[in-house]
């Protein structure tokens, strides 16, 4: 009962700052932040291909970013690139955390063994089991957690 009033709280926690930090962001900074001027090089003022390979999650989604097509980053879509990256962790945080509720609540399910990782909604699941039902119950409770896109689940029989 205890575990269940724990992640109910994690899972308030989580979903509060997600708001939060959604309302209290300024839409982008006045000067160009570190991050930018980090990536920038060559200080021409926008961050090419070449140089955001700097920045992994940049560099994965740089042609999503790149909204006016040029083939660089101006500062602003540097900024919604930033945000938008932000707001996916915290998507994925939530997700997380209501994926670990919820094998916590099903009974029968180890979910101390059990590693949970998302990202954009398709969560991992990994960790040693005692039997196959437990793998397979695991996936189906995971894949009924609002916000889960898809489940790979890579749990062991050990």
């Amino acid at each position: 009962m205890r575990a269940l009033i724990l992640l109910a709280s994690i899972l308030a926690a989580t979903s509060a700052l997600a708001q939060q930090a959604a309302t209290d962001a300024p839409p982008f900074p006045a000067q160009p932040s570190g991050d930018f001027l980090a990536l920038d090089r060559n200080r021409d003022g926008y961050i090419s291909r070449l140089e955001a390979a700097g920045d992994k999650e940049i560099a994965k989604r740089f042609a999503y970013f790149d909204i006016d097509n040029d083939g660089r980053l101006s500062e602003r879509e540097y900024a919604m690139a930033r945000e938008d990256i932000e707001k996916r962790v915290l998507r994925d945080s939530v997700i997380t955390a209501r994926v670990k509720a919820a094998l916590l609540a099903e009974k029968g399910i180890p979910s101390t063994t059990i590693s949970v990782e998302t990202y954009e909604g398709r969560v991992q699941l990994s960790g040693f089991v005692h039997s196959p039902d437990i793998v397979s119950r695991a996936g189906r409770v995971t894949a009924n957690v609002n916000g889960v896109r898809t489940v790979h689940n890579a749990i062991s029989v050990k």
